[in-house]
């Protein structure tokens, strides 16, 4: 619930079922004291493991300040997809986490073509990322992002072998290179070039 890293006490254990045990915690960290459940199932080594824990208190994924000032809804909509991973919608939040990576590249894109607003809004993505993202290692990432978040709301997937981890690292690799090409054009104009 806090976030902290304990060693929780425990309560109290009850068995639910033949392979499952679910054990009541309380956290021994001194401003929280918040109590929840851990659930465990039995391996077949006979060991029981800790498969989830509830409730969750979400705290959202914190971006670069530069990112924030580019794409507001980028943030939002991130976070709302990384909520709903949280809580175990794992089959809606890859739709999520795709939104959320149009609004970072077309709002990026937006700041550097204010005069293409009506092109650029109304343009799918991978036209986007292949007709205006001019930095090499921006448009290599985002096109991949692209790639897997697509797999993400399509029927079939096309990279069997990615998930949407892998998709929330190429989105990481993406919000950082457009954050140092931001940083770059900015001590550029303040300070020239050498």
């Amino acid at each position: 619930m806090c976030h902290r890293h304990l060693v929780p006490s425990e309560i109290e254990a009850r068995a639910t079922g033949q392979e499952k045990i679910e054990v009541a915690f309380q956290c021994t960290y001194t401003e929280c004291r918040s109590i929840f459940i851990g659930y465990y199932e039995r391996e077949p080594n006979n060991l029981y493991k800790l498969k989830n824990v509830s409730p969750r208190k979400f705290e959202g994924t914190k971006f670069a300040r530069e990112i924030d000032a580019t794409s507001t809804e980028f943030v939002t909509i991130y976070n709302q997809a990384e909520a709903a991973e949280t809580a175990g919608y794992d089959r809606i939040a890859g739709m999520g986490y795709r939104k959320s990576l149009e609004f970072l590249i077309k709002d990026y894109l937006l700041l550097i073509y204010p005069d293409k607003k009506n092109d650029i809004s109304k343009a799918l993505l991978g036209k986007c990322i292949d007709e205006y993202v001019d930095d090499p290692k921006i448009k290599a990432y985002a096109k991949r992002a692209a790639w897997l978040g697509n797999d993400e709301t399509h029927y079939i997937r096309k990279w069997e072998s990615k998930d949407i981890a892998d998709l929330k690292i190429l989105i990481r690799l993406c919000t950082n290179w457009i954050e140092s090409s931001l940083l770059t054009a900015k001590y550029e104009k303040e300070m020239g070039s050498t």
